[in-house]
């Protein structure tokens, strides 16, 4: 399904098939999603935006090292980073992926922004006018002795499945993640991971055997993490208090995206949030149940998420304009 916009600086009209039902849907819940984020940026106080990456920011593609930007988010990021610049109090923008902070930061390329990786566990931010290359990324020193077990594990798995060409090795220092969205046989590849994983575990020499992991689950992805690392949920917490938010936007499309909504949820229901607005992203025909469950709207596409941010961008760019 495709979801374009149309219209200059005064308007904005969702282009779609009129004689689709699922069309009208998808506009109806791009609609609700710009209304909900006017009323969220008329929220005073501090608002934080947090949005994922793949199938939030781009489309997602069987290889994982294909996916760039949509230019209209790029262009929409662009001018909230201004605005996060000239009101840091106001406004304060992170992308936070499951991908590497560098790697992200490549493929986003806008100034201004925090750039979480790793699900959180790896970071820094990245001042306007520097090359998202040169992006200083802290690890989190507690998981240091995971770095040399997790690319050992990597290794060997590919090993195990003999170079498998539907597999892609994603090494993340302490954590390595295995795509297998390319396979013909989806349940086959993820069965086939796991038992070498064990095998891979049980190989290890007994120097290797003192950091703990856990597997975790994604969208054609499986995960192995340490045990005692925090997901995006944790992460969204950190920003929150380092920030000093009364509000949230968080954007995503998969389970981990699903754990920062609960924490969004559960610190609007303590009070510590006055609002916050949570939008799940459908794509690749999959919509994880956890995200379906927590959001408060589901888009239709990534290309939704360009338009609501854009929307954003206006609405406190309007507010800038009014304050002088």
């Amino acid at each position: 399904m495709n979801v374009g916009v149309a219209g200059g600086r005064r308007s904005e009209r969702l282009v779609v098939d009129p004689d689709s039902a699922a069309a009208e849907r998808a506009v109806a819940a791009v609609e609700q999603a710009v209304a909900a984020v006017r009323a969220l940026a008329a929220t005073p106080g501090g608002l934080l935006v947090v949005c994922d990456f793949d199938g939030t920011l781009a489309q997602i593609s069987p290889d994982p090292m294909a996916p760039t930007i949509l230019p209209a988010a790029r262009h929409a990021l662009r001018r909230l980073a201004r605005i996060a610049r000239r009101r840091p109090d106001r406004l304060a923008l992170a992308i936070l992926s499951g991908r590497t902070a560098l790697d992200v930061a490549g493929r986003v390329r806008v100034g201004g922004l925090t750039y979480l990786g790793d699900h959180g566990i790896q970071g820094g931010d990245l001042p306007v006018g520097v090359a998202a290359e040169r992006l200083r990324v802290a690890h989190d020193p507690r998981l240091a002795g995971h770095h040399a077990v997790a690319r050992r594990l990597g290794d060997e798995v590919e090993r195990l499945l003999g170079g498998a060409a539907w597999l892609f090795v994603e090494p993340k220092g302490p954590s390595v993640a295995f795509h297998f969205r390319a396979a013909a046989d989806i349940a086959a590849a993820r069965a086939r991971i796991l038992a070498a994983l064990d095998d891979a575990g049980a190989a290890l020499p007994a120097a290797l055997r003192g950091p703990r992991f856990r597997h975790t689950e994604g969208r054609r992805i499986v995960e192995l993490r340490p045990e005692d690392a925090g997901a995006k949920g944790e992460a969204v917490v950190r920003l929150l208090e380092r920030h000093g938010s009364t509000a949230a936007l968080v954007i995503g499309d998969d389970r981990s995206d699903a754990e920062a909504f609960a924490v969004v949820a559960r610190e609007r229901d303590a009070g510590r949030l006055v609002a916050s607005l949570l939008l799940g992203v459908h794509g690749a025909g999959e919509m994880p149940p956890e995200l379906l469950a927590a959001a408060n709207v589901i888009l239709p596409e990534p290309a939704a998420s360009a338009v609501v941010l854009r929307a954003l961008a206006r609405a406190l760019e309007a507010e800038d304009h009014a304050g002088r």
